[in-house]
């Protein structure tokens, strides 16, 4: 049966696939006709699947989704009592820090001095698996990383006012060595950004001409040795194959699902405070060329369950899981979990890299979030696999590192030409073409009235893992 051709279309951008089989929930998918059209049938199983677990209350599919490991990516799973690890995936707490600079375009528009910039920036931060330590990065004292797991930014003494979340409470009794696998992780790698479609990126916006940098990471081996070692505990206690682990699913209230709730929360954690150390690189490579200074903007997260204050549409509330895989929490202007936060005004930033080619933007959230479980995506979405796109563009190299090289915009009145990146070859596994446009993505979550875009940013100079 195909389930893509059962969905049903709402308006221009809203289709429902209706309860079919196990579903307790219909699913909602915001898309575009375009975006609709290019999504893949397994994706429409994929959610069929995750509207099927146990205590299941909504299932959303958001305009960057494709097909993911168990559950779509940019796909959102809210649910009473159960934990289900495949919506969260391997980089727990994968997200993104932004800093606004008190740059302008006219003085990054230098290609000399952007590429002195990533050097800088290389020299301070460990690009890849972070075992190749750069000279210039803190490393870190065991007592130092255990308080980074136990208590994330607050450890390394960030304020709340900047963070989606400065901390996840733990167990003060939990012992993180227990997953040696993962522990043995977590000192050599914090501070790291990892490889795949991690990066830092200088960005310049459109508008005003204002210089932000960009970081996007997680919670690096630790999160992803947690994730591995409670997809397969899982599988063990319902009973699952292992090679069908993907598929498992935990009880809030039974002990696997308290202990993998507990470490799940200390690998956020981690990539909390992950994110703002390697800030503290940029903010000094900053200095160092630019004689310039980068405050931290806001940071948050898109692979994570957490309990939230759910606002249902008789305007009553209740708690429950929502789990974000490859989205971004986006919480509008009053809502009941920002009292006490400087933003229950004006809802909280929500931050959405694009492509190295594409670019980045700024959302706010919208009254009309709540349609989505406030949530928006969490990039542009991918159109094509990692080993596809080195494959079919293997030809388009060359061309491909020309574009990134010469390519010319007109930004806050200036013109700035070329992306400088830290390598001589682009990555074709994450260059501009195997991405969706961030627009069109941005333009569904607009027109739905879920967000509005505050900042348009494209990228003058990037960074990635090379390993």
């Amino acid at each position: 049966m195909s389930l893509k051709y059962a969905v049903q279309k709402v308006s221009d951008n809203h289709y429902v696939l209706p309860k079919v089989g196990d579903m307790k929930v219909e699913a909602h998918a915001f898309l575009s006709e375009k975006l609709y059209e290019r999504t893949d049938e397994l994706m429409w199983h994929q959610i069929h699947q995750s509207a099927s677990y146990p205590g299941v209350i909504g299932a959303y599919l958001l305009p960057d989704c494709h097909l993911g490991y168990g559950i779509p990516v940019g796909g959102v799973i809210v649910t009473e009592d159960t934990i289900i690890q495949a919506s969260v995936g391997f980089d727990i707490s994968c997200g993104v820090i932004c800093l606004k600079t008190d740059l302008k375009a006219e003085d990054v528009s230098s290609w000399k001095k952007r590429d002195s910039w990533v050097r800088e920036v290389a020299k301070r931060v460990a690009l890849g698996v972070g075992s190749g330590r750069p000279k210039l990065m803190p490393t870190f004292k065991i007592a130092t990383v255990d308080d980074v797991l136990r208590y994330g930014a607050k450890a390394i003494g960030v304020k709340a006012d900047v963070c989606e979340r400065q901390f996840i409470p733990v167990p003060e009794d939990m012992d993180f060595s227990k997953i040696e696998k993962a522990y043995s992780k977590a000192s050599p790698q914090l501070g790291s950004v990892g490889g795949g479609n991690h990066f830092i990126e200088m960005q310049v916006d459109v508008n005003d001409g204002s210089v932000w940098v960009m970081i996007h990471c997680g919670s690096r081996g630790y999160g992803w040795q947690i994730a591995n070692h409670f997809f397969f505990e899982g599988a063990l206690l319902r009973g699952i194959p292992r090679n069908a682990r993907e598929r498992s699913y935990l009880r809030a209230d039974e002990p696997l699902g308290k202990e993998y709730w507990a470490y799940h929360n200390s690998a956020a954690n981690f990539a909390i405070a992950n994110r703002h150390i390697i800030a503290n690189g940029v903010q000094d490579a900053l200095q160092k060329v630019f004689k310039a200074k980068g405050e931290v903007f806001y940071e948050i997260s898109h692979n994570l369950v957490q309990k939230e204050t759910l606002v249902l549409p008789d305007g009553s509330t209740k708690r429950g899981f929502v789990h974000r895989k490859g989205a971004t929490r986006a919480f509008p202007a009053g809502h009941p979990d920002l009292i006490g936060t400087k933003w229950l005004n004006i809802g909280h930033p929500c931050l959405i890299p694009g492509s190295m080619l594409d670019g980045a933007a700024i959302l706010f959230p919208k009254e009309n979030a709540y349609k989505t479980a406030c949530s928006v995506n969490h990039g542009s979405g991918r159109i094509m696999g990692r080993k596809e796109a080195k494959r079919k563009l293997d030809h388009k190299q060359q061309f491909i590192d020309n574009q990134m090289r010469t390519i010319e915009r007109k930004l806050g009145g200036t013109m700035i030409r070329g992306i400088v990146g830290n390598t001589s070859k682009t990555p074709l596994d994450e260059c501009g073409h195997v991405y969706k446009k961030l627009d069109e993505v941005l333009a569904v979550l607009e027109s739905e009235g879920i967000a509005e875009i505050k900042h348009r940013m494209y990228p003058v100079a990037n960074l990635k893992g090379t390993d």
